[in-house]
């Protein structure tokens, strides 16, 4: 606790420190002529969004097939993903979808990092006029989803911007209730001479979810056969209406950079950064009274776990530049606990109270360009860590006016989980202590995309000592697993567009397989998303309109299952799951700077004799369902 006070204390003492510097560098009484623009409304181009290596994007406010495939919880493409009967609730995954390689290890709960805001995923703005965006979507019972943004340039180089995101859902079935909260706040500052750069967000993530086991055998028997009287699945029993697990993280994050000459590029030594982060969280897993169904326990009511985890970093960086020539070094220093308030004493062992690992990490990145041909590489490694952790990685990239390629080779070495290392629970046969090998992945990777072709993205994938949960006979509920066989894994990725005057039609189709290794990593052959829509524009067009429908569909694979105490899905091998199609009708238009949505999802549920829509054994897939919504954009 000593330790944990003394970083807050450090990092109160940097933030009072980088807002006196901010204040200081800000010209009083001077008017910004970026953010006021009396003649004109400011261009949408002026209106920009920024990530953390300064790569600028334009306000998106067009009506487009990508924006319907982003109009869900997450707000982004989800094709890949399928998401359970519940807004907010678990994502299973329908492809191998590595994360970022990172030398910290994953918290808990991986069911629901899909809904976590990680430092990559935040954005900054730069905007000549307040803005605000509001999203709003129907949830399922008794519930809304909404999430808003609003960000104003206080002067030309100073930018705060707050969002929220909001979701309460009931559901359609008994205890799966939704309740989440996460908000988020942003600073860009860039000084007067454009010499200091400073970024910084505050994030702060409440997930909630309530658990029932999934339906009970009986249940799945009403449900499979589509029988009418059980059309209102509040009716169907579930294992148990007692339990529920929140997820909590909260991040703060400062990157500070100094330029030594903004006109020159010709420069040796170009600018210093230094980033500071630290992060906590915990998940916490409640019951009532004790499952059967999921082992024997310590104790017969209120069960209740809770696992913290601590994370910091301190990077400091630099970028030397030569002509075309870019290098950039840079050292951090990481420090992470992951714990629980007890050690337990079992038959089988003593599980400790907590892990914890601090070490530095060295690397640098290397960018350059040859004619037209982009060259990137990126080193790391790890000293003084208690595994072997580090990454190398090489790109080329080649654009042309109707096209770009690119060729990417990559391998890393990444710790797995901690809750794969250590985990303590009421349930007896979810407590483990493990001294697993960090995971090695060797990923090839190509990207090709013509007018004429489409886009055609391809990778290859060779893990080593990939860790899991999986069952073994003589145990009820998962456990993690490390396999030393090596898994080989490629996937192919087509995107083509066909328009032919008002109609469009979009075909997507991922073949993937794993060649080495399969039974460690199921997933379906073929995935397709095949979209055909009318386009026009009404109302003296006033209203741009798109409406159409929209088919996915996966072929049968051994979806891993779902675990309530964990949050957390593993491997099972008794029940195939897949080959129904998903069918939604949609209809959108803008008005204006206001996006409308229409939506009925899985429509094709309601001609269907039998439901056979998981998202994991047990756990129905969404039925029918008419829901709307919209994305609202205040320019002031």
């Amino acid at each position: 606790m000593q330790k944990e006070f003394m970083s807050w204390r450090l990092f109160s003492i940097l933030m009072l420190f980088f807002t006196g510097v901010i204040h200081s560098q800000i010209p009083s009484g001077v008017t910004s002529g970026f953010q006021n623009q009396d003649a004109d409304k400011p261009s949408i181009q002026l209106y920009q969004r920024i990530d953390l290596k300064s790569d600028t994007t334009t306000l998106d406010t067009t009506l487009g097939l990508h924006k319907f495939n982003r109009f869900n919880y997450l707000r982004r493409d989800d094709f890949e993903l399928l998401p359970f009967a519940n807004v907010g609730q678990a994502y299973n995954k329908l492809s191998f979808q590595p994360s970022n390689y990172s030398a910290l290890p994953r918290f808990a709960a991986s069911a629901r990092q899909q809904s976590q805001l990680g430092w990559e995923k935040i954005k900054y703005y730069r905007v000549p006029t307040p803005l605000t965006e509001l999203y709003f979507k129907t949830a399922f019972v008794q519930g809304q989803q909404l999430d808003a943004l609003f960000t104003s340039n206080i002067n030309e180089g100073l930018n705060i911007s707050l969002g929220y995101k909001g979701v309460r859902s009931l559901g359609q079935y008994q205890n799966i209730l939704t309740s989440t909260g996460d908000f988020q706040g942003t600073i860009n500052y860039v000084s007067p001479n454009q010499r200091y750069h400073l970024k910084a967000h505050l994030v702060n993530q409440e997930l909630l979810n309530r658990e029932n086991g999934g339906l009970v055998e009986s249940a799945l028997t009403l449900f499979t056969s589509a029988d009418p009287e059980f059309d209102d699945r509040g009716r169907l029993d579930v294992n148990f209406e007692n339990a529920q697990n929140v997820l909590h993280s909260a991040r703060y994050f400062i990157q500070q950079e100094y330029y030594f000459n903004t006109d020159q590029t010709r420069l040796v030594l170009h600018n210093l950064g230094l980033q500071i982060a630290h992060e906590a969280q915990s998940y916490i897993f409640t019951q009532k009274t004790a499952f059967e169904g999921l082992g024997p326990s310590y104790k017969i009511d209120n069960l209740y776990n809770k696992a913290e985890g601590y994370a910091s970093r301190i990077k400091a960086y630099s970028q030397f530049t030569l002509s075309s020539f870019t290098l950039a070094p840079h050292v951090s220093i990481i420090d992470f606990n992951y714990r629980y308030n007890r050690v337990l004493d079992l038959d089988q062992g003593s599980i400790p109270s907590q892990i914890s690992d601090n070490f530095l990490l060295f690397g640098a990145q290397v960018e350059t360009k040859l004619k037209g041909l982009e060259l990137n590489g990126e080193f790391e490694q790890s000293i003084g860590s208690d595994q072997s952790l580090g990454q190398i990685s090489l790109s080329f990239n080649r654009n042309w006016d109707k096209g770009n390629f690119r060729l990417k080779f990559e391998k890393n070495t990444r710790p797995v989980a901690v809750n794969m290392f250590l985990n303590q629970s009421d349930y007896k046969n979810y407590n483990w202590f493990n001294d697993f090998k960090p995971v090695s992945i060797q990923t090839l990777y190509s990207d090709i995309e013509f007018p004429l072709l489409g886009s055609l993205k391809g990778s290859f994938n060779r893990i080593k000592n990939y860790a899991y949960f999986g069952t073994l006979a003589e145990n009820i509920g998962p456990r993690p697993m490390q396999t030393n066989e090596t898994i080989e894994y490629i996937k192919l990725h087509h995107d083509r567009n066909f328009k032919y005057g008002f109609w469009t039609y979009q075909t997507e189709l991922i073949y993937q397989k794993a060649t080495l290794g399969e039974q460690f990593m199921p997933i379906p052959e073929f995935l397709t998303r095949q979209t055909i829509y009318f386009e026009d524009q009404w109302f003296k067009k006033a209203a741009k309109i798109q409406t159409g429908f929209r088919l996915k569909y996966f072929t049968e694979f051994n979806l891993p299952a779902y675990d309530p105490v964990l949050a957390e899905f593993y491997l099972q091998e008794s029940e195939l799951i897949g080959g129904f199609p998903l069918v939604d009708f949609f209809f959108q238009t803008k008005i204006k700077q206001t996006r409308l949505f229409l939506i009925y999802e899985h429509m094709n549920q309601m001609f269907q004799s039998e439901n056979r829509h998981f998202s994991a054994p047990g756990y129905p897939y969404r039925d029918a369902f008419l829901r709307f919504g919209l994305v609202w954009n205040f320019f002031k």
